[in-house]
C-alpha cells in the first residue's frame, strides 16, 4: 500500500493553492477595473491562450485533487 507523504493534509493543500488563487483573482480584478481593455486581450489568439491556460490549470488541479482523494480513500479503507 502506498502511504501518502506529500500533500497529506488539508492545510498543505491550502498553503499551496491559496497564493495561486489570490494571484489569479488579483489579476482578474486589476484587468477588470481598467477603463479600457488592453488591446492584446482582444486578439483571438490571446482569447484562445487564456481559455486553454485557465482550462488547463483548473483541469490539472481537478485531476490531481481527484487522484489524491481516491488515493486517500483507498488508504483509509485499507486501515479500516
Amino acid at each position: 500500500m502506498f502511504i501518502m507523504e506529500i500533500m497529506s493534509s488539508e492545510f498543505d493543500w491550502f498553503m499551496i493553492t491559496m497564493p495561486i488563487f489570490a494571484l489569479v483573482v488579483f489579476a482578474i480584478v486589476m484587468v477588470g477595473s481598467m477603463e479600457k481593455q488592453p488591446k492584446f486581450l482582444e486578439v483571438p489568439m490571446a482569447k484562445k491562450a487564456l481559455l486553454w491556460g485557465f482550462g488547463g490549470m483548473f483541469g490539472v488541479g481537478i485531476v490531481v485533487s481527484l487522484f489524491y482523494m481516491l488515493l486517500r480513500f483507498v488508504e483509509l479503507l485499507g486501515n479500516y
